[in-house]
């Protein structure tokens, strides 16, 4: 279905303001028209920006200053019109009502959220179709806002409508109103008088994953290293964002793994950038190999994924040095050069982590057996958003720490992890701004509900964020200048008391699935295939590295490429699985008894070994050998002379089948039709031999007359 380009535009606003609450037409005596805010969000086209100034944190005796931009995303020209700045000045029950009322969505009871009382105007000028434009800012004077060292701590609603012809758009935001410590009037008292903190300081883990775009390669090439590592590369700038700032890092192996293989040849950007990676100071552990998406493989019944080996070239790895060996009795001792140390698998991979056993499928993608699985493959602790795990009412808000089911467990918050997302990827300086006032304000919330939580929340970036989203230093550097936030390692939040969860199944698509088990029993074919070899490895290795980076989190399942990669994965497979076949074609068998050629070729570029068996539809033909051994040269053909015995003359369907020395049958069986002459080699022998006899006999009576010419002359004579 084409999506019109009105409609498409607005999604691109959307993604970068926020949901618009939006109203159409004039407020009318029936009823609150924001009660079709969202259901006419898309149709409208148009939305609202609302961006607090200074990380939207309003102090005591403070002024309240917001930009407003407005996107025109219609076919149609938008009519000058107003807008009006609103606020309710009563602190937000709680984060669950915070969430709702950024989102658009009404409160709990169905009823919508109270906007509060008007504090501005602006004028909004006509917007043509396509058009934003940011309105003059709307500076709300401290006497008007009534903020003051009395005020309450936590976070207020905030919205602007704009009223334009027909139109009526809401757009949404929150402020934070930090009146300062609380003041002791009577200091002196005995004892001294305690008064309530306003918060308790949110301990915040982050965590985030170095990995790249979406490839098929199961290594990644050196010109593609050389681009990511370069300077204003991507994963430098994914370093240059998170070194030694409070940031997890789950790193893929990969990456890794595709450097060091390349030797002596890899690129000075990527040896450079490895270097950077191991001295860096942040708390890091390992994604999966190609950070493949574990929770779709384990549904698909491959479990967790792991390279079988990685194709190793040795002459990338020259040798440092010399190796002397013992003087000898002549002038100078001899040395040989040293032999270079190829790496291996283990070493390949090998990785300073600082905390291990991690296990971080895609965002609410996991179902409860997929916790054993995970625990199968050495990953202990699972880190799941709060939507995908569910906790007891008594607790609606704990620390990240979690049991399920005796696996551990680690929560990431899915509120503060989508509003540190918006503002890791915010496009521009403003919707970074309106995402940090409503991330600061969402903390703030936190830290007024949950104080004497059991450990730190946790917040995760996801891969799109670590592929595009480059503000998460300064995004840091706010967070770090909250006064109710306070940043924790990854390790604290898993060490902390953890509380009793229960994962809510969500499935991965039935698509996704199925392209998984078609790639996965492809790779058991290949597997089976490989013992025509006498190194399985050859085969079996690069098929898992593509298969691994095909699972990649970085594919989006309903993206038309990825169904193509897999496509081409698995006629790839197909290929080498009919690489090896009998060739058939008329065969006439002329003798009673002898070799049957069975003719065996092999399109790849390793010899194989195979086991010939044919089996005869009649008793016209005896198959005297249960088995022929046989080897195919590399893109050649060879024949197997299977020994066979006639009874009769006719036509014989023959089967042919191939297997390896495991039994493991090959490629699947073929038919061939014989034509049985049986007897004919007898035949011909005789009439052979009946020739020879009278040629033989001939030719002894030719000599005889030759003889007894003469002899009949001379008497003729007399």
């Amino acid at each position: 279905m084409r999506i019109p380009t009105p409609l498409l535009a607005f999604a691109v606003v959307v993604g970068l303001f926020g949901l618009p609450g939006v109203m159409a037409g004039p407020a009318s005596a029936a009823g609150d028209p924001r009660q079709q805010a969202v259901a006419l969000a898309v149709e409208a086209g148009i939305a609202v920006e609302v961006v607090p100034s200074a990380l939207g944190i309003v102090e005591a005796g403070g002024d309240l200053t917001v930009s407003v931009v407005v996107a025109n995303r219609t076919s149609e020209t938008l009519a000058p019109g107003t807008a009006t700045l609103y606020l309710d000045r009563s602190p937000v029950d709680g984060r669950n009502a915070l969430s709702r009322w950024l989102r658009g969505d009404t409160d709990g009871d169905g009823a919508l959220a109270d906007r509060g009382e008007s504090v501005g105007t602006v004028a909004a000028p006509e917007l043509f179709p396509g058009e934003s434009r940011a309105l003059p800012p709307i500076v709300v004077a401290a006497e008007s806002l009534g903020f003051d060292d009395e005020s309450e701590f936590g976070a207020r609603r905030l919205s602007v409508v704009l009223a334009a012809g027909d139109a009526h758009v809401e757009g949404r935001s929150s402020i934070t109103v930090d009146p300062g410590p609380p003041t002791v009037t009577a200091p002196t008292t005995d004892p001294p008088i305690e008064t309530a903190p306003r918060f308790e300081a949110t301990a915040l883990s982050i965590a985030a994953p170095i990995a790249l775009p979406s490839s098929p390669e199961g290594t990644i090439p050196s010109a593609m290293l050389e681009t990511y590592t370069a300077p204003g590369g991507l994963l430098s700038r994914q370093l240059d964002q998170a070194l030694g700032r409070p940031v997890a890092l789950g790193v893929d192996p990969r990456i890794i793994a595709s450097i060091r293989l390349l030797g002596d040849s890899a690129p000075e950007s990527a040896t450079q950038w490895l270097a950077r990676l191991a001295s860096a100071p942040n708390e890091t552990f390992a994604l999966s190999y190609a950070d493949t998406d574990i929770a779709a493989t384990s549904q698909a019944g491959g479990g967790v994924l792991a390279p079988t080996g990685i194709p190793i070239d040795p002459d990338l790895f020259t040798a440092e040095g010399e190796v002397q060996e013992e003087a000898s009795p002549g002038p100078t001792p001899s040395a040989t050069p040293a032999v270079p140390e190829t790496p291996t698998l283990e070493s390949l991979l090998a990785w300073n982590y600082t905390t291990t056993g991690i296990a971080w499928p895609r965002d609410g993608s996991v179902v409860a057996s997929d916790l054993e699985a995970f625990a199968a493959a050495g990953l202990t602790t699972t880190i799941l958003t709060s939507s995908n795990a569910t906790s007891p009412e008594a607790e609606p808000n704990p620390g990240a720490a979690a049991t399920i089911s005796e696996h551990e467990a680690l929560t990431s918050d899915r509120v503060i992890s989508t509003l540190l997302r918006e503002a890791v990827e915010a496009p521009s300086t403003m919707a970074w701004e309106s995402a940090m006032a409503r991330l600061a304000s969402s903390l703030a919330t936190l830290s007024v509900e949950d104080a004497g939580r059991s450990g730190p929340v946790l917040a995760t970036l996801g891969r799109d964020e670590a592929l595009g989203g480059f503000r998460l230093s300064e995004t840091i550097a706010a967070l770090d200048s909250l006064e109710w936030s306070t940043p924790a390692p990854l390790e604290a939040a898993r060490a902390a008391s953890p509380v009793e969860r229960v994962v809510v199944d969500s499935p991965v698509g039935a698509e996704q699935i199925a392209r998984l088990e078609a790639m996965l029993g492809s790779e058991r074919a290949i597997v089976d295939f490989a013992t025509i070899t006498d190194d399985p490895t050859v085969l079996t290795e690069e098929r898992r590295l593509s298969l691994l980076a095909l699972a990649s989190q970085s594919w989006t399942p309903s993206d038309p490429n990825w169904a193509a990669a897999v496509e081409t994965y698995l006629a790839e497979s197909a290929e080498i699985l009919s690489s090896v076949r009998v060739e058939t074609g008329t065969i006439t068998q002329w003798s009673d008894s002898g070799p049957l050629p069975i003719t065996i070729s092999n399109a790849l570029g390793i010899p194989v070994t195979v086991f010939v068996t044919v089996e005869s539809s009649t008793a016209i033909l005896d198959v005297r050998a249960s088995s022929v051994k046989v080897t195919i040269a590399p893109n050649s053909q060879n024949r197997a002379s299977i020994p066979v015995e006639s009874v009769a003359n006719g036509k014989v369907v023959i089967t042919i089948y191939l297997q390896s020395e495991a039994g493991v049958p090959i490629s699947q069986p073929t038919q061939a039709e014989i034509t049985v002459q049986a007897g004919w080699e007898t035949a011909a022998t005789t009439v052979l031999a009946a020739l020879i006899l009278a040629v033989f006999v001939l030719g002894i009576l030719r000599t005889i007359r030759r003889r007894r010419r003469p002899a009949a002359e001379g008497a003729a004579h007399e």
